[in-house]
């Protein structure tokens, strides 16, 4: 459980191209609902060179933004979200949260590879709550949802970059939808308050975004975890230490890591080259360095794949592999290299 000297523990932050008290009160951050099986025992090692068991390999942090009837420049179609889905669930992909992979603790089946699907904005197409009370289905969560349903062993995860004014859409519903989220076992993470390039604003507003997104979050659902920004704009501030540390109106905030937009999928967090504060995402749109583009290539390039053995207490790779891997993230951890 992460505790909050109405200090917001860990935030990870996303480029898109992406003290008034002595003693303020606390505010506690839950951690979020966790629904994969138990993980399976840690397998033999000929099993794993069956599997091709690859823990120091990429995974695939997909961008998404509207998710409408035709495509466009920040939107994914219906249909193309089906077929994501499709796709993904065909190729041995698997949604985890933000908070596993970050922690290491990925309990994605042995021989399936981990993915992440965030949604930024909080639009209503992300998710719309009919009238009657229903979820759209035709909304991200309700497809994402339809999916699970049929699908039992692709797990209902994604984490949500959310402008807590904008509502998705639904200003009025705000509180209840951020509810629901975190109760159906997804993610919520900060995008600012207005989405501004915070490279043109004061330090005092880069906190005043960063720290005031935050807490307006946690008064609409107390129990989110807050770790995680995706910077608008693909902006950071000039003053890069705010990503880290900052405070604005006695709630203060500490990075944890930060998400980087651009051109390809995340390093494994045991990997020798892993930085937390440079991780990056693949738009899911078409084109050059796009969603196809990079499914394409790890279907070439299967190697390259992060391949689960299916025991998040357990690192399994190839000996071939053992120099890509940072021995100081593997300790705690029973290793198996083959």
């Amino acid at each position: 459980m992460a505790v909050v000297s109405r200090s917001f523990s860990g935030l990870v932050f996303v480029l898109l191209a992406g003290c008034h008290s002595a003693k303020p009160p606390t505010l506690t951050a839950l951690p979020i609902a966790n629904r994969s099986n138990s993980p399976a025992a840690t397998l033999p090692v000929e099993q794993l060179k069956t599997l091709r068991a690859n823990e120091t390999g990429l995974v695939p942090i997909l961008e998404y933004h509207d998710i409408s009837p035709k495509e466009s420049r920040w939107g994914r179609s219906i249909a193309a979200f089906h077929s994501d889905l499709d796709r993904l669930y065909r190729e041995n992909y698997r949604p985890i949260t933000f908070a596993e992979y970050l922690d290491n603790r990925i309990t994605t089946d042995a021989g399936k590879s981990p993915v992440i699907l965030t949604f930024d904005d909080a639009r209503e197409s992300q998710f719309k709550i009919l009238p009657d009370g229903s979820i759209d289905p035709n909304c991200a969560v309700g497809i994402l949802e339809a999916f699970h349903k049929s699908h039992s062993d692709f797990p209902a995860k994604a984490i949500f970059f959310v402008l807590p004014q904008s509502g998705f859409g639904q200003p009025a519903l705000i509180a209840k939808k951020m509810q629901m989220l975190l109760q159906m076992g997804y993610e919520l993470g900060n995008h600012t308050v207005t989405h501004p390039a915070l490279r043109k604003l004061s330090d005092a507003d880069v906190q005043k975004e960063i720290g005031g997104c935050a807490e307006m979050v946690l008064k609409l659902a107390p129990k989110a975890r807050m770790d995680t920004i995706a910077l608008p704009l693909g902006s950071a501030p000039k003053n890069r230490a705010l990503l880290s540390d900052g405070e604005y109106e006695g709630v203060k905030y500490h990075n944890r890591a930060a998400l980087l937009v651009g051109a390809n999928p995340s390093l494994s967090p045991i990997a020798l080259k892993y930085d937390p504060m440079r991780l990056s995402r693949i738009q899911a749109i078409e084109g050059l360095m796009g969603i196809t583009y990079w499914l394409d290539n790890l279907k070439r390039h299967p190697e390259r794949r992060y391949i689960s053995d299916g025991n998040p207490g357990t690192i399994s790779y190839p000996r071939s592999l053992s120099i890509k891997v940072d021995n100081n993230r593997v300790k705690g951890y029973n290793v198996t290299q083959y």
